[in-house]
């Protein structure tokens, strides 16, 4: 930071404060306590340390009724599937597809040892390590589980239909990306910015896709996480991967459904939810970088803010002042802003108000100044400087003096 209001000194190694790799990494699964941590951290050879993170993701517990689900109304719609098809339970600590471990039903599976289960059914209270985990970390196989339940009869460890295939088996923070999905048009009446979900939605329901378990390329598989398009509404799309949406689509239904159309509410419920934003403010472009230019905010030399709040009776102040740095040892500058013309006094006193030194700017007319002010010879403590315009106080600044 300055300490004069120039532009600061750097110097030594670059500090890395923040990530690139899946989106809302850091927003959606990692902790609040290790945020900063996961911030700093190296995508090369720190993130197995994050694993339990994706297996058991702190989000989840705000959808889960049984731990913080009523703590945030906006989630009321996302639940995780506590008993899928009777027996499975996907909520935070719980064994999930755990007790099929190593069984005859996932022989020939992603989940069996000879394959991945090491690391997708690592014990019995990881249960998000077989969704949440290669979504965000090893990205996902065209295998069985992990196709569509489109085709498997009931059976979520059957062959299904493909919707996904981004599959890169290292524990890493990466967007892996499938250049081999050919792009929906944008001009696609099922083009959506719910990406894979929407994939996978029309794989399961859609007529022209939901009747073979043949590899089509069906709309929106090219989308988020498959891909990564401008359009995609990431938050809402890993809001409801957390709450078990994956799941679904490979046949681990919700708790509502029995038998018949595994459309239920529960499930309808998830996919209706949005994060909030649903339209952007501008267009994109037709050609790279495709994103608007930022908003302009003014042109010209320079600014200058309206001096009236139509309809709410208030006006800019007169005058503005800051101090830097604050706390000072010796010198403090004071930079002050003035709306009208008069003669300008800055008063300096103690806490007790006893006026210790007055610096007299004179006559200004309306703009940003800066003063200095030595303040080494006082004793450590607080004290405050106020700016009046014509004898008129329009603001106190408190000073900290440190030895």
């Amino acid at each position: 930071l300055s300490a004069d209001g120039n532009a600061p000194a750097v110097s030594g190694d670059w500090v890395q404060v923040s990530r690139l790799g899946m989106p809302l990494t850091n927003e959606a699964v990692i902790p609040i306590g290790s945020k900063d941590l996961w911030n700093r951290s190296n995508p090369y050879s720190g993130d197995l340390a994050f694993a339990g993170n994706f297996s058991n993701p702190e989000l989840a517990l705000y959808m889960d009724n049984s731990q913080f689900g009523g703590a945030v109304p906006g989630l009321s719609a996302l639940r995780i599937q506590t008993h899928s098809l009777g027996s499975f339970d996907f909520r935070n600590g719980k064994p999930g597809l755990f007790p099929l471990k190593n069984t005859a039903a996932v022989a020939g599976t992603a989940l069996a040892d000879a394959a991945y289960g090491t690391i997708l059914l690592p014990n019995n209270s990881s249960p998000r390590a077989v969704d949440i985990l290669p979504i965000f970390y090893t990205g996902v196989p065209n295998v069985r589980p992990y196709q569509l339940a489109t085709g498997k009869n009931g059976n979520p460890l059957a062959a299904g239909k493909p919707f996904i295939n981004n599959f890169l088996p290292t524990l890493s923070d990466a967007l892996r990306l499938n250049m081999a999905v050919p792009a929906t048009p944008r001009n696609d009446p099922k083009f959506s910015s719910l990406g894979i979900v929407s994939a996978a939605v029309l794989g399961l329901t859609d007529p022209a896709y939901n009747t073979t378990t043949d590899l089509q390329f069906i709309p929106n598989m090219d989308g988020f996480p498959n891909g990564r398009r401008l359009e995609d509404d990431v938050t809402t799309i890993e809001l409801q991967a957390v709450s078990g949406v994956a799941l679904a689509a490979i046949g681990l239904w919700y708790d509502d459904y029995t038998s018949g159309s595994p459309v239920t509410p529960n499930l309808v419920s998830v996919l209706s939810f949005n994060a909030g934003v649903t339209h952007n403010d501008t267009t994109f472009q037709a050609c790279f970088p495709y994103i608007q230019q930022p908003w302009r905010g003014f042109t010209g030399d320079e600014y200058s803010a309206p001096t009236a709040i139509a309809g709410l009776g208030m006006s800019a102040p007169e005058a503005i002042m800051v101090a830097y740095p604050n706390p000072f040892s010796t010198t403090v500058s004071m930079k002050y802003k003035v709306a009208v013309k008069g003669s300008v006094t800055i008063q300096i006193a103690d806490i007790n108000g006893r006026v210790i030194s007055v610096l007299n700017e004179g006559n200004k007319i309306p703009g940003e100044y800066t003063t200095k002010w030595n303040g080494g010879n006082l004793a450590a403590g607080n004290y405050f400087a106020k700016i009046t315009i014509n004898n008129q106080t329009f603001e106190s600044v408190k000073l900290v003096k440190v030895k």
